[in-house]
């Protein structure tokens, strides 16, 4: 990695695909492209974008990238954190307009890369809520600097 190539506060575009596959094998697959901006610190690199999720709520979406762990966090109408760290349980709350419910991620894959002008991360995760197995999380980054 070199983050000495990576200059402060850079606009980037931001591709997400995410997807939910349940015990049945049903899929659900979101997919966003937005605007987002690439902060570098002494030790991480951090992408901050506008999120709408499929309920309508919106919120300001945070994903750190430090050393072998990814910080994903939500924050606005409905708030969330996850850290996802290769084979390291994370029990967490999610917060609703409509209640706080437990959450639990048992991550299988934590991956990122970055070059000059570009960066991936791919992430795939087990998902409790509420103590219900609720499916395989995968999901899928890819960024790169606006023209």
């Amino acid at each position: 990695l070199k983050w000495e190539e990576i200059m402060d506060d850079q606009k980037v575009i931001l591709q997400m695909t995410s997807t939910q596959v349940q015990e049945d094998g049903q899929q659900a697959v979101m997919e966003l492209t937005t605007a987002a901006t690439l902060h570098k610190t002494k030790d991480a690199a951090v992408l901050e974008y506008e999120e709408t999720g499929d309920s309508g709520l919106t919120g300001q979406a945070v994903i750190e990238l430090k050393g072998d762990t990814v910080m994903l966090s939500r924050e606005g109408e409905a708030s969330m954190r996850l850290i996802l760290k290769q084979g390291c349980k994370y029990v967490s709350t999610y917060s609703t307009p409509f209640g706080r419910l437990d959450m639990e991620a048992l991550p299988t894959r934590v991956m990122y890369a970055m070059g000059e002008a570009e960066g991936r991360i791919e992430l795939e995760y087990h998902m409790h809520v509420q103590n219900q197995y609720v499916g395989l999380n995968r999901v899928s980054v890819q960024f790169h600097h606006t023209a």
